[in-house]
């Protein structure tokens, strides 16, 4: 009889276990590791599709340049301006900061979650970047760009770090109100960081749709690992 009584209690244990989620700070934290896996095969089929040259990709590509494309010169200078947002120097001292930030607040397993996160993210993305060999846009660029271009670097890196800033969003802000417009905010800096890359003419739209995929990509396997590792076992 006494088991009959803790039935619904081991219920509920049952139900959190099955669907992998946890009340943190009032809200239902999920386990992130089946939706990073679908954006993973995502990325794969997209990057072979890229590699193998897809009539797909051409098109894609070619539209979505013929759309995007203009000599607006109100344009030209907020797109030159904005890209920089997204340079590798600009986001790892961006990563810097919000490591050491996070540090002082002791909040020690996100600031290793942040900077760990980043570094495999754009570490990958420079192995994949030399195994793909892709050539940038055989026309003029409107600023600095050399390398390959698959997957684009500012996509990848952008995604990563903003999609950080979502994740410590969630966890860290209690007013649902601000946290709803901080979401939005850093949502919109990957968004308009890929489209410069495009209209700068230094990367073609499907290395952009390829870095962010892998940003997001890194983004839900990295928290699904500070789920189980920290958010799990802790309050």
């Amino acid at each position: 009889m006494d088991n009959d009584y803790n039935l619904p209690h081991l219920l509920e244990i049952t139900r959190g276990e099955i669907f992998l989620k946890k009340k943190y700070n009032n809200l239902t934290i999920r386990d992130t590791l089946i939706p990073g896996f679908i954006f993973l095969i995502l990325y794969v089929i997209w990057a072979l599709l890229v590699i193998y040259k897809n009539p797909f990709i051409h098109s894609f590509d070619q539209t979505t340049i013929h759309l995007l494309s203009n000599n607006n010169p109100t344009n030209v200078a907020i797109a030159t301006k904005l890209t920089v947002i997204g340079n590798t120097s600009t986001l790892t001292i961006a990563t810097i900061i919000l490591f050491i930030g996070l540090l002082i607040a002791k909040r020690f397993a996100y600031a290793f979650f942040s900077a760990g996160l980043m570094i495999c993210a754009n570490g990958y993305n420079w192995i994949t970047k030399h195994a793909v060999e892709r050539h940038r846009p055989l026309v003029h660029h409107l600023v600095f760009a050399d390398g390959y271009s698959f997957p684009s670097g500012h996509s990848v890196g952008s995604a990563t770090f903003f999609g950080i800033l979502i994740v410590l969003t969630i966890l860290l802000v209690k007013n649902k109100s601000w946290r709803t417009i901080l979401i939005i905010i850093w949502s919109i800096f990957p968004l308009f960081i890929g489209y410069t890359r495009i209209f700068c003419h230094v990367h073609y739209p499907s290395d952009v749709i390829g870095g962010w995929l892998e940003g997001t990509t890194f983004v839900l396997l990295g928290f699904s690992v500070l789920y189980h590792l920290y958010l799990k076992k802790n309050k």
